[in-house]
């Protein structure tokens, strides 16, 4: 189960970085889109991971309680993942928001100085 864990933790992130490119590429934000293929690989990894993790829990031998258990921190794990890549991205893009806001504030204060000096 921690491999499966682990593959559908990584994939998700996968997932949701893609998503996220995707949204940007079609705001205009970056030069293009990603490839077919590419799109597949993510798309069939994520479901791949959760349909393989889900058939080995469903087919371990244990507790049902144990089984929920395992199949509730999963879904929790999944849904963490997603939330987590968000709320980086976003702090991310608020980082460099930030740095564009000051790069200009930076630039007007040097405009102003020239323009002072010049009179």
């Amino acid at each position: 189960m921690v491999m499966g864990y682990v593959f559908c933790l990584s994939t998700a992130f996968m997932l949701a970085k893609f998503i996220r490119d995707g949204e940007q590429a079609d705001a205009g934000h970056s030069a293009g889109r990603d490839v077919p293929m590419w799109r597949l690989v993510v798309w069939g990894s994520f479901f791949t991971a959760m349909g393989l993790t889900g058939w080995g829990l469903v087919r371990m031998e244990i507790n049902d309680a144990y089984k929920a258990f395992l199949g509730v921190s999963w879904l929790f794990l999944i849904s963490s993942a997603f939330t987590l890549a968000k709320t980086l991205r976003d702090r991310h893009e608020a980082d460099m928001a930030e740095a564009r806001l000051q790069g200009r504030r930076l630039a007007r204060a040097e405009a102003a100085a020239v323009a002072t000096t010049a009179e």
